[in-house]
């Protein structure tokens, strides 16, 4: 069993780029949620990522899957992050890695740090270093 595993949804690219930048930084292997495939759960810490969509919705891939993968969460370590529009979309902005965290935990799981929310649309100068403090913390 590997250590961590990064398990994302993307749609457009920008959750997938930051997925791979997490990986990069835990040293992790990263997996596309749509892919399906069961190894991608076959971690110590999942972590989990996904943008929102209109007003509060899962990405296509992940809101497809969620309810089929999240028995995988069970007696696991988990840690989110989400992409969003924290200025169009303030009142929903994150509110999918939300809803994945919820059910990580409903499903048994333990959550690691907090949920890690990018803006890369708006506040792209803040990405890396966003996602450097929260992988430390991650990995502590």
């Amino acid at each position: 069993m590997d250590q961590i595993h990064v398990i994302y949804g993307s749609t457009t690219g920008m959750t997938e780029a930051v997925a791979d930048k997490i990986a990069k930084a835990l040293d992790a292997q990263a997996f596309n949620i749509g892919a399906g495939d069961a190894a991608a759960f076959d971690a110590e810490l999942l972590v989990l990522g996904s943008s929102t969509w209109g007003v509060g919705d899962l990405q296509d891939d992940w809101a497809a899957k969620l309810d089929e993968v999240k028995r995988n969460f069970a007696s696991k370590k988990v840690a989110v992050f989400g992409l969003g529009d924290s200025i169009g979309f303030a009142d929903s902005y994150c509110v999918a890695a939300e809803t994945i965290a919820n059910a990580a935990k409903a499903a048994g799981a333990t959550l690691v740090g907090e949920i890690l929310k990018i803006d890369d649309t708006n506040e792209a100068d803040q990405t890396d270093g966003k996602i450097a403090a929260w992988v430390e913390t991650i990995k502590a």
